[in-house]
C-alpha cells in the first residue's frame, strides 16, 4: 500500500496505557515560508509517524457523500495494532468557510467486502458513523448513524464529534451531547487494520486537513456520556485560551513585528503559560545584543480565560539596516522554547525608494492567508498595511480567531515584515486588537511616517467621529494640515466608494448607494489637503477608482483602493458599472506600492500571483 502523507504537520502525543488511547494526533497546516526562511514553531513539529516501504502500490481511495479526497494520511497506527470490537473515535474540528468541505476517519480492513471496518465522517452539515460502510447509504442501515447538523456548532464553528461502540451499541455524540444511539446488526471483521484520515477540500483550494481537523483520538474501548462531556470541556478551555497544544509549552502567537521606525521596532509574542524571555538581536550572527524580561503572570480576562502576551521595543537601531532577532522563552519548570532566527529591517530615509504591501480582510481562511503571505514575502516589501477584519469576529469572546486563524495563516510573514493595521468590524470592540498590537498610539487611530510619505490610520468602526467636528475628523485635519510629506495615504476599514452588489442596497432589485454615506463625510478633508490614496477593505473584492474630487473624475483628485481580498468570503459587484470604477476584480488578492521620489507604482496580484491591475503616478515637488 502506498502511504500518502498530506502537506500538513502533525504531532502524535503518546498516552498512558491505562487510558486505552491508541493514538492522539494534533494537526496543524505547514504554513511556513520556503527555502531558508522556513521556521516552524512547536505546534508545527513534523512527527515521523507514517511508515514507508521501498516498493508499494497506491491504496484505494474512498469518496464520501459524493466528494473525492484531496488529501489522505495513513500508516500512523502503532505497529501490530489489532482492531478490537469496542472503540471510540473523536474528531475535533473548526469550520469557518462557506463552502462544503469535510473529513473522514476510516479503519481499513481487507477482510471487509468494501475494505473498511468502520468510518466516522463529516461533510458540510452531514455526519455519518457506520460499522457497515458498504451499506452506509441505506436509510434503514442498522449499523449506521446518519445525522444532519443544525445549530449544534459551539461558537457557531466548532464540532466535537465522538463515535463510540461498546460491542453492542453504536453511539454518536456532538459537542458533549448524545444525539443518537442504536444497536448494531453486523459483526466487525477481525484482524489488523490501518487507519486513514482523509480530507475533502475540493471546494476550498489551498485548504489543508489541518485547517479543519485539529485533533483525532482513537481509544480501544467505548467511552460514556460523562467522559465525552469532560473531554469536550477540556477542548473548549484550550480554544478559549488560544492554546494550540494540550500540554506542550509553545508560542500561540508570534513573535511578530509592529511600528517600525528608522531607530526602533516593536516585538510582540504570546506563550501558552507564564514565561521569562531573552530577546537576542543584532546585525549579524551570532547575536550579540540582548534584553531579559522577568516572569510575568498572565492577564486574566474572565471566564477562565487568560493571556501571556509580551511586548518589547528595540531602541537605538541604525536606520535602513537589516537585523536578526530571536526570542527564547523559559517557563517556571525551566522548559525552553525558541522562536527561531527571524529578520527585519529598520525604516528607510525620505530620499530612499521603498515599497509596502496592502492586504485586508484576512478573516477565517488561514489557507488563503498563507498563500498571500508567501506571495508578499517573495516581493520583499519594507512593511505592510492591514485594512481591518484581521479576524471575522475576534472580539473578547473569540480569542481563538487570533491564535487558530490569523497567526496560523500569517505568522510566518509578520515575524519578518512589520505591519501597520487598522481595526475592522471584526475587531470592533478593540479588546484583542489593542492587546495584540503595539502601535504608535494607544488609540485605534494613529499616524506614522515612512520614507517621503505620511500615513493616517483611522478607526472607521466609529463613523460618528468621521463627521465634521467629530473626534477623528478633527484629529485628521490637524495632522493633515501639518504634513509636508510628498505622499499622503489614508487607511481605514469601511468603504468610501464601493460598487458592492448588496451592502448599500440590493442592486439586483433597485438602485444602490455605491458607498458608505457616513464614511463619505470625511472626504472633504482628503480633497482639501491633497491625500493621494485612500485604502480600505470591508467588501471582499478589489476596486480602484479614477481620481475623484467633488464626486467627479478629476486627474488631481483622490484615488480610492478597495483591497478586501485576503481571506473573507468573496463578494460581488453591482450588475452595471459604477461611474467611478477604473478597475474591479472578484477574487483573493493583495497589492504592492513602490515609491521612488515622485513616482508611484501600484500593482494588484491575484492568489496565484498573476498581475490583475497596474497604475503609475508621477507627481512634482510640493509647491
Amino acid at each position: 500500500m502506498l502511504i500518502v502523507i498530506m502537506s500538513c504537520y502533525f504531532l502524535h502525543l503518546h498516552a498512558q496505557q491505562s487510558d486505552h488511547v491508541v493514538g492522539d494526533w494534533w494537526f496543524w497546516p505547514d504554513y511556513t515560508l520556503g527555502e531558508r526562511a522556513k521556521n516552524p514553531k512547536q505546534h508545527q513539529l513534523l512527527y515521523p509517524s507514517a511508515r514507508s516501504a521501498t516498493v508499494a502500490s497506491e491504496s484505494q481511495s474512498y469518496s464520501f457523500l459524493g466528494a473525492r479526497p484531496t488529501d489522505r494520511i495513513s500508516g500512523i497506527l502503532p505497529v501490530g495494532y489489532f482492531a478490537r470490537q469496542a472503540f471510540t473515535l473523536e474528531l475535533w474540528m473548526v469550520n469557518h468557510v462557506n463552502r462544503p468541505i469535510g473529513a473522514a476517519v476510516l479503519m481499513r480492513n481487507q477482510q471487509s467486502p468494501l475494505g473498511l471496518s468502520w468510518l466516522l465522517g463529516y461533510h458540510h452539515d452531514r455526519l455519518v458513523f457506520s460499522l457497515d460502510p458498504q451499506k452506509a447509504d441505506a436509510a434503514t442501515a442498522s449499523a449506521t448513524i446518519g445525522y444532519t447538523i443544525e445549530r449544534q456548532r459551539w461558537k457557531g464553528r466548532w464540532l466535537h464529534v465522538v463515535g463510540a461502540y461498546d460491542g453492542e451499541k453504536l453511539s454518536l455524540f456532538i459537542n458533549g451531547e448524545l444525539v443518537e444511539a442504536r444497536d448494531r446488526m453486523v459483526p466487525l471483521p477481525s484482524g489488523s487494520g490501518d487507519l486513514e484520515i482523509a480530507a475533502y477540500m475540493e471546494n476550498e483550494p489551498y485548504m489543508q486537513l489541518g485547517d479543519l481537523v485539529k485533533n483525532v483520538r482513537l481509544l480501544d474501548r467505548a467511552v460514556d456520556a460523562d467522559e465525552v462531556a469532560a473531554r469536550f470541556d477540556i477542548l473548549k478551555n484550550m480554544v478559549e485560551n488560544g492554546k494550540l497544544l494540550p500540554a506542550q509549552f509553545h508560542f500561540n502567537a508570534g513573535p511578530y513585528l509592529n511600528a517600525v521606525t528608522a531607530e526602533s521596532i516593536q516585538l510582540v509574542w504570546e506563550t501558552d503559560r507564564p514565561a521569562r524571555a531573552i530577546i537576542r538581536y543584532g546585525e549579524s550572527l551570532p547575536l550579540t545584543d540582548s534584553l531579559v524580561l522577568s516572569m510575568q503572570a498572565g492577564e486574566p480576562h474572565g471566564g477562565g480565560v487568560s493571556s501571556h502576551i509580551r511586548k518589547v521595543k528595540l531602541d537605538n537601531l541604525k536606520a535602513a539596516t537589516p537585523y536578526f532577532y530571536e526570542i527564547e522563552a523559559i517557563d517556571a519548570d525551566g522548559d525552553t522554547i525558541r522562536s527561531g532566527i527571524c529578520t527585519y529591517s529598520t525604516a528607510k530615509p525620505a530620499a530612499a525608494p521603498y515599497a509596502f504591501a496592502i492586504i485586508g480582510d484576512t478573516e477565517g481562511r488561514p489557507h488563503i492567508n498563507n498563500r498571500i503571505a508567501h506571495l508578499v514575502w517573495d516581493e520583499r516589501p519594507d512593511f505592510g498595511l492591514h485594512l481591518g477584519d484581521i479576524t471575522d469576529g475576534g472580539d473578547r469572546g473569540n480569542k481563538y480567531e487570533w491564535n487558530y486563524e490569523y497567526f496560523t495563516g500569517m505568522g510566518q510573514l509578520v515575524e519578518r515584515l512589520p505591519f501597520f493595521p487598522v481595526p475592522g468590524n471584526g475587531e470592533g470592540d478593540l479588546y484583542w486588537y489593542l492587546r495584540y498590537h503595539s502601535l504608535p498610539d494607544t488609540q485605534a487611530n494613529y499616524h506614522f511616517s515612512y520614507g517621503n510619505a505620511d500615513f493616517f490610520m483611522l478607526d472607521s468602526n466609529r463613523p460618528e467621529e468621521f463627521a465634521p467636528g467629530g473626534k477623528q475628523y478633527q484629529w485628521l485635519e490637524e495632522k493633515l494640515s501639518a504634513s509636508t510629506a510628498r505622499w499622503k495615504f489614508v487607511a481605514h476599514h469601511h468603504a468610501v466608494y464601493s460598487a458592492d452588489e448588496d451592502d448599500y442596497g440590493n442592486s439586483w432589485k433597485g438602485k444602490a448607494a455605491l458607498g458608505d454615506a457616513q464614511i463619505q463625510r470625511i472626504v472633504p478633508l482628503y480633497e482639501k489637503y491633497g491625500v493621494d490614496m485612500v485604502f480600505y477593505g470591508h467588501l471582499h473584492t478589489y476596486q480602484r477608482t479614477f481620481p475623484l474630487i467633488g464626486n467627479q473624475v478629476d486627474k488631481q483628485g483622490v484615488i480610492y483602493i478597495q483591497a478586501g481580498g485576503a481571506g473573507g468570503n468573496l463578494e460581488d459587484f453591482t450588475p452595471t458599472r459604477a461611474w467611478y470604477n477604473a478597475k474591479t476584480y472578484r477574487g483573493y488578492h493583495y497589492c504592492t506600492i513602490h515609491v521612488t521620489g515622485g513616482d508611484l507604482n501600484l500593482k494588484m496580484y491575484d492568489i496565484d500571483g498573476r498581475l490583475r491591475d497596474y497604475l503609475d503616478i508621477h507627481k512634482g515637488e510640493i509647491q
